[in-house]
């Protein structure tokens, strides 16, 4: 295995067309590694077939949360030990073949254990995608390339909800044919990367790179530095690392629940069709996949990184407030779109100058410990999101969605004050 990986290292820093295309690569692996959790779409017409109710469902959305987490905290100083690639490889190609195995779920059981073997790959994917992007994005272009990225998690709710509410209605509302669909795609993205992706050799990966000025020099250190794999303990006894992976969670409440529910939701309070619940969801992650682009950057020019993300706690403090006050009221199909929507922006505009605060912050800590910090988060979010998975619906059964939306609230807010425990400039960079 470690031949296959070294025979495919790169030697110098990318730059131009070959980091375009490197990054691109991890884009659409990383869509298919998080087709895990996308299954938002189907579920109002699965759940029936599988006996299951909300409740249940949502227990088993936590289940896959907790393994997610365990096997992302375990696989991180690994994937930083041996490098990304094989890790992504194995990843796509076992995805693919569970988004298929779908198909031939008739009960509880069987989707249980599905779910959990896309959850694994889950925990492994998120610490080596993430390590990749930080590989191949200096960090005057780090928060675009992160916003790309979240393509992976964001673009995966799209496409299904997309894909969801345009063939639903043809192929008789049958959530198998999701899974053909999904699985069909997922299969040649996975052989395009096997083939096509490359990892940068451990000279590389210890470097810092700031600019596009900062390459030939990185090349030459590269040859003369003898990589050695820092201490984990720097990144898991690192308060400001854990303050901050803990608070992005909070703020993403909401996105969470959109990931998970947001169909469920529309269908049950608004009384929407499946097909039409599934359009509006796909117009929040459009919208949530623009912002990211356009504020990444934006954040890049500036090289600021706290104010972005502050800017998105107090928009949607603001929006929460609105949001809320909808329940119980006819809601015409172009306010939907626009709520929706306007969601998505601000959740953009919080979330994708924090993933370039945070990879900086754990490049100052040690720039050899990516994929063991990313763990810390991929740790945190699927620790949280298992105990909101758990008592979303008993929440809203004894106090009305109204009260989830009140956690939510709550959880942004507190991020907001975390922000400040992040390093980094607020209003003027340090370097041009």
């Amino acid at each position: 295995m470690m031949s296959w990986v070294q025979s495919r290292y790169i030697m110098k820093y990318p730059v131009g067309w070959m980091r375009v295309g490197l990054l691109a690569l991890v884009i659409i692996a990383n869509i298919v590694a998080n087709y895990e959790g996308e299954l938002a779409p189907v579920v109002p017409i699965m759940l029936p077939d599988l006996h299951l109710s909300l409740t249940d469902y949502g227990f088993i959305v936590a289940g896959s949360a907790v393994i997610s987490a365990i096997v992302a905290l375990i696989s991180g100083p690994w994937i930083d030990k041996y490098g990304r690639m094989f890790f992504v490889v194995a990843g796509t190609l076992v995805t693919a073949i569970a988004v298929f195995a779908m198909c031939l779920v008739h009960n509880t059981t069987q989707f249980i254990i599905v779910r959990f073997i896309m959850a694994i790959i889950l925990g492994v994917c998120i610490p080596a995608t993430t390590g990749l992007i930080r590989d191949f994005t200096p960090r005057v272009g780090r928060a675009l390339g992160f916003g790309l990225w979240t393509f992976g998690p964001v673009g995966a709710n799209y496409l299904a909800a997309g894909v969801a509410g345009a063939t639903l209605p043809k192929f008789h509302n049958t959530w198998q044919s999701q899974f053909v669909i999904m699985g069909i795609f997922c299969l040649i993205v996975a052989l395009i990367v096997a083939f096509l992706i490359r990892d940068l050799c451990p000279g590389l990966r210890a470097q810092i790179v700031q600019d596009h000025n900062d390459v030939a020099s990185v090349n030459q250190s590269s040859k003369d530095k003898d990589e050695t794999i820092a201490s984990t303990k720097l990144v898991y006894g690192s308060f400001r690392i854990w303050a901050l992976a803990v608070g992005i969670v909070l703020f993403l409440l909401l996105y969470f629940f959109n990931q998970a529910f947001g169909p469920v939701y529309l269908t049950t309070v608004f009384k929407y069709s499946p097909a039409k619940a599934s359009t509006f969801a796909s117009y929040f992650w459009l919208a949530n996949m623009v912002a990211l682009v356009v504020v990444g950057w934006l954040s890049d020019r500036l090289r600021l990184r706290k104010i972005f993300s502050f800017i998105g706690v107090i928009g949607l403090l603001l929006f929460m407030y609105f949001w809320i006050h909808l329940i119980g009221h006819h809601v015409s199909t172009g306010t939907m779109i626009l709520y929706n929507s306007l969601s998505g922006v601000l959740l953009g505009i919080g979330f994708g100058p924090w993933m370039a605060l945070f990879s900086e912050n754990l490049e100052d800590i040690h720039p050899t410990l990516q994929a063991t910090g990313w763990a810390i988060w991929a740790f945190a979010t699927n620790v949280l999101v298992a105990v909101a998975g758990s008592i979303t619906f008993p929440v809203a059964d004894k106090y009305g969605f109204g009260a989830w939306f009140d956690v939510c609230w709550i959880g942004a807010a507190v991020y907001g004050v975390l922000i400040f425990v992040g390093r980094g400039p607020w209003f003027k960079s340090k370097r041009a």
